[in-house]
């Protein structure tokens, strides 16, 4: 049977999981890691992390991707118009994680985008980008008994809200 790309949309924190399962099933499956080190009582550890977390890059045909599907862990799986330009933009950020140890994914928000505050002391607010401060920082504009507050934080700890 002919094998396509696809990427997988997977629950969360699932990625690296899924596509250790579908290894074992001797299907490819990819997902891009960086090393993250994060201080846990005055220690550094290192952390493989999802360069885009909740997304495996793979190459199924039907029966492999019913079988993906019965792991419980797909939500939807994304066929890949080009899978050429894919490859290639895969390979150029392994060459990047291999060479440079601060990589790390930006988060693409935009004034005017609505974030969930996701870590810190404001963590479940929501609030809307005001402007990008300085030291990748984003100012929100978060409305508190209809009043506007203006908290600085790291865009790392907010997602998109939904």
């Amino acid at each position: 049977m002919k094998r396509s790309w696809y990427v997988l949309h997977v629950k969360p924190r699932t990625d690296k999981k899924l596509a250790a399962l579908l290894t074992a099933y001797r299907f490819f499956a990819y997902c891009v890691t960086y090393v993250k080190i994060k201080k846990v009582q005055r220690r550094k550890v290192r952390i493989q992390m999802p360069m885009f977390p909740g997304y495996i890059f793979t190459r199924l045909n039907a029966d492999e991707r019913r079988r993906a599907y019965e792991t419980n862990m797909v939500v939807h799986a994304i066929p890949v118009r080009e899978p050429r330009k894919m490859i290639h933009q895969l390979r150029q950020i392994v060459h990047a994680t291999r060479r440079d140890r601060e990589i790390r994914q930006v988060n693409p928000y935009k004034v005017g985008d609505l974030v969930r505050i996701e870590y810190g002391p404001f963590r479940g607010i929501e609030g809307y980008v005001k402007r990008e401060g300085r030291n990748s920082s984003i100012v929100l504009n978060i409305e508190i008994l209809n009043q506007a507050i203006e908290v600085s934080i790291l865009p790392e700890d907010c997602r998109p809200a939904c």
